[in-house]
C-alpha cells in the first residue's frame, strides 16, 4: 500500500494530468478508505483538477445553450426550424432541454468528493484535524457552489441525505426554497473557520488550483457567494440580502473577491486553470468557430458603445488585409467582385447573425439573416469564398481558438496572418466560476436600489467593474494569443465620458457584456432582473439594437407566426427508477409550491420557486 500510495501522491504532483489518469487517481483518491495514508489536501487536487470539465461535452455543451439563450452566438443555420429547435413553443406543455450537466458532474464528482474529504477531516486524531480546519472549509465552499448551481436549474436534489449510503440508501430531495438559508449558514460557517482559524493551517500551496492556498481569498468568496445566494432569492426573501449584507460588514470585514494587492496577475476570481490538454484536439469541440456565428444584438451592442473588449471577445470576419484570401479576392477579382467589395458592409470587420428565427435565409434581413460566407468570382472563373459574418473569439473556448485538427475547414493556412498557433504547452485555458468583474456588477445593483454597498455607491461598484471586465479579457486574450490584445487600450471606456451610468439597465447590460464567458450566470440574470429586455425585429428593423443608448437588448424570437421562448430550467428527470417514488414526490411539491413552475418536470418554460415574476 505504501508503494502504491507514493505513486499516486507522485503523479498528484505533476502540473498536468492525463484525462485518463485524472479519472483513475479520482476515483482512487477520493475514497478514505482505500488510501487512509493520503493527506486531505492531495485528494483535494485530484478531485478539483479540471473541475466540471470531466468529458469534452461539457464544452460544447454550452454553445447551444446558455450561449445562444442570452444571444452571444447563433446557429449559421439557414431554416426557421433550425434556429426554433433550441427555444420552446408557448403553446406546448414541454421545452427544449438545456441538458446542462451540472447535476450529474455534482453526485458522480465535485459533491461526492468533496463529502469525502470532509469526512476525512473529521475522522482525523483531534491534533491534525485543527491544521486541517481551513481545508475543510474550502471544500464546504465547493461543495455549496456546485450544489447551489444544481438546485439553481433543476430545483430539488437530494442533498441533506445524499453521500450516505449506509443510512439512506434511498436519499429524499431537498428544495431550493429551503437549501438557500442552508447553502448561507454552511457558507456563513465556513467564512467563520477560515477568519478566526487560519494560524497553525497546512500550507496547501499548489495543491490549490484555484487561490494557490491563500485562505484569504477562500475567505472572500465564502462572503460572496453568500450575497450572491441572497440576491437570488431576493423577490421571494426580501430581508434575507439586507441580513445578510449587514452580517458580512459587522461580523466579516465587508471581505469579498478583490484584486490581490501584492499579486497584478491576481484578480480574485473563483477560477481554475485546466491541467491537461485534451483540448488540443479540437476536431470534437470547435464548432463554436464553424458552426455558430456571433449574435446580431451583441455584436451591434459593442460596436455602437465603442467597446474595446469587442477585439477580444470577437473574431474579425475574412474581409481584411489579414486574411489570405480575401487579398487573392481583391488581387483576382473581376469586375462585379471588385464592385461588391468596395460595398459599406464589405468593408466592416465585425457582423452578427440575427437570432430570430424568422429571418433564416431571408435576405430581406439583409445579409446578417443569412448563412455565414460570400462567394465572389476571380477573372479566371473559379470562385473564391469569405467569411462575412464573424465568429466570438473562440480562443476563450478553445485552444487556438478551434484551428490545427483534422477538419478541412480548421486547417491552419485558414488562419488570419495574424493569428499565432502554439501547442498545448504554451496556451492554457481557463473557467471562471465567480468574477470580481460580476462582483461589482452584484454590488451595483444592490446600490442602485438602496441597499448597502458596503461602503461605495453604485457608480463607483459600476465603473470598478466595467474595468474589471476589461482587465480580465485582456489578461485572457493575451494568454490565448487573440491577435493584437497587448496593444488595445481601455482609455476613457471605464469612466462617464467613455461608456454613461443611467442605473440597472447600465449595470444590467455591462454586466451581458462581461457573461460571455460565463453564459449560465447570464441566463440566471436575465431570469431574476428580465435584462436584457427583448426588442422586436422584423427585415429592415432592428429595434432598440445598437440604437446608441448604451442598452443592451436581445432580439425577438420572431418565428413568423409567434415569438418562442428561451427555457427557463433544465428539464428534471431521474436516471433510475430506484429512488423513483421520491422523485416523483419531488416533482409533485414543487408543482404544488408553484403554479409558474409548469406543467410538468419536461416543461422547461416553467420557472423554478426563485424565478418569480
Amino acid at each position: 500500500m505504501k508503494k502504491t500510495t507514493n505513486y499516486i501522491l507522485g503523479l498528484l504532483a505533476l502540473a498536468t494530468l492525463s484525462q485518463s489518469c485524472k479519472k483513475t487517481l479520482i476515483d482512487i483518491n477520493t475514497n478514505p478508505n482505500l488510501l487512509p495514508d493520503v493527506n486531505p489536501e492531495y485528494l483535494f487536487t485530484g478531485a478539483t483538477a479540471d473541475i466540471n470539465f470531466g468529458d469534452r461535452d461539457h464544452v460544447s455543451k454550452r454553445y447551444g445553450t446558455t450561449l445562444s439563450y442570452l444571444q452571444y452566438v447563433v446557429p449559421d443555420a439557414v431554416t426557421t426550424s433550425s434556429l426554433s429547435a433550441k427555444y420552446c413553443d408557448p403553446t406546448k406543455a414541454t421545452g427544449a432541454d438545456p441538458a446542462l450537466p451540472f447535476y450529474t458532474d455534482y453526485f458522480n464528482s465535485t459533491g461526492r468528493d468533496m463529502h469525502r474529504i470532509i469526512d476525512k477531516i473529521d475522522g482525523l486524531p483531534d491534533a491534525q484535524k485543527t491544521t486541517y480546519q481551513g481545508l475543510k472549509a474550502i471544500c464546504v465552499i465547493v461543495d455549496v457552489y456546485h450544489a447551489w448551481r444544481v438546485a439553481d436549474i433543476f430545483g430539488a436534489l437530494p442533498y441533506s441525505q445524499a453521500f450516505n449510503d449506509a443510512k439512506y440508501p434511498l436519499p429524499a430531495y431537498d428544495f431550493d426554497y429551503d437549501l438557500y438559508k442552508v447553502f448561507d449558514q454552511k457558507l456563513k460557517d465556513a467564512a467563520t473557520l477560515l477568519k478566526n482559524n487560519t494560524n497553525g493551517q497546512i500550507a496547501l500551496g499548489n495543491q490549490d488550483l484555484f487561490y494557490g492556498g491563500d485562505y484569504g481569498e477562500w475567505y472572500g468568496l465564502a462572503n460572496t457567494l453568500r450575497i450572491k445566494i441572497a440576491q437570488r432569492y431576493e423577490k421571494r426573501d426580501p430581508a434575507q440580502l439586507p441580513a445578510v449584507l449587514t452580517d458580512i460588514a459587522t461580523n466579516f470585514d465587508s471581505k469579498l473577491i478583490a484584486p490581490s494587492v501584492t499579486d497584478p496577475t491576481n484578480d480574485g476570481s473563483f477560477a481554475i486553470n485546466h491541467t491537461r490538454d485534451w483540448m488540443n484536439n479540437v476536431d470534437d469541440i470547435n464548432v463554436i468557430l464553424f458552426n455558430y456565428n456571433a449574435c446580431y444584438s451583441f455584436v451591434e451592442f459593442l460596436k455602437s458603445t465603442h467597446d474595446p473588449r469587442i477585439n477580444f471577445m470577437l473574431r474579425q470576419n475574412d474581409f481584411g488585409d489579414n486574411s489570405n484570401q480575401y487579398l487573392t479576392t481583391k488581387v483576382n477579382g473581376n469586375a462585379a467582385t471588385q464592385a461588391a467589395l468596395a460595398l459599406p458592409e464589405n468593408k466592416v470587420r465585425y457582423w452578427g447573425k440575427h437570432a430570430s428565427p424568422a429571418s433564416a435565409g431571408d435576405a430581406t434581413y439583409g445579409s446578417t439573416g443569412l448563412d455565414r460566407n460570400k462567394t465572389f468570382t476571380l477573372n479566371d472563373g473559379t470562385n473564391q469564398t469569405l467569411g462575412f459574418l464573424s465568429a466570438i473569439q473562440s480562443r476563450l473556448f478553445v485552444k487556438n481558438g478551434g484551428f490545427g485538427g483534422f477538419d478541412q475547414r480548421s486547417k491552419q493556412n485558414l488562419m488570419h496572418t495574424d493569428e499565432a498557433f502554439s501547442d498545448g504547452a504554451t496556451i492554457k485555458m481557463k473557467s471562471y466560476f465567480v468574477t470580481y468583474a460580476e462582483t461589482c456588477f452584484m454590488m451595483a445593483e444592490i446600490a442602485a436600489k438602496g441597499g448597502n454597498g458596503l461602503g461605495q455607491t453604485a457608480s463607483q461598484w459600476y465603473y470598478k467593474g466595467v474595468q474589471a471586465s476589461f482587465n480580465q479579457y485582456q489578461a485572457f486574450a493575451v494568454a490565448t494569443k487573440v491577435p493584437k490584445a497587448d496593444t488595445v487600450s481601455i482609455g476613457a471606456f471605464a469612466t462617464p465620458a467613455g461608456i454613461p451610468y443611467l442605473g440597472l439597465q447600465s449595470i444590467y447590460s455591462q454586466a451581458w457584456v462581461h457573461y460571455l464567458m460565463q453564459p449560465d450566470e447570464a441566463w440566471a440574470t436575465w431570469k431574476r432582473t428580465g435584462y436584457p429586455q427583448f426588442t422586436d425585429v422584423r427585415a429592415g428593423n432592428n429595434g432598440h439594437i445598437g440604437d446608441g443608448s448604451s442598452i443592451a437588448y436581445l432580439e425577438n424570437l420572431w418565428d413568423g407566426s409567434r415569438n418562442l421562448l428561451v427555457p427557463r430550467r433544465n428539464n428534471f428527470s431521474v436516471s433510475s427508477t430506484l429512488n423513483l417514488t421520491n422523485y416523483t414526490a419531488a416533482v409533485q411539491a414543487m408543482m404544488a409550491k408553484d403554479a409558474n413552475y409548469g406543467a410538468g418536470a419536461q416543461d422547461t418554460k416553467g420557472r423554478i420557486w426563485w424565478d418569480k415574476f
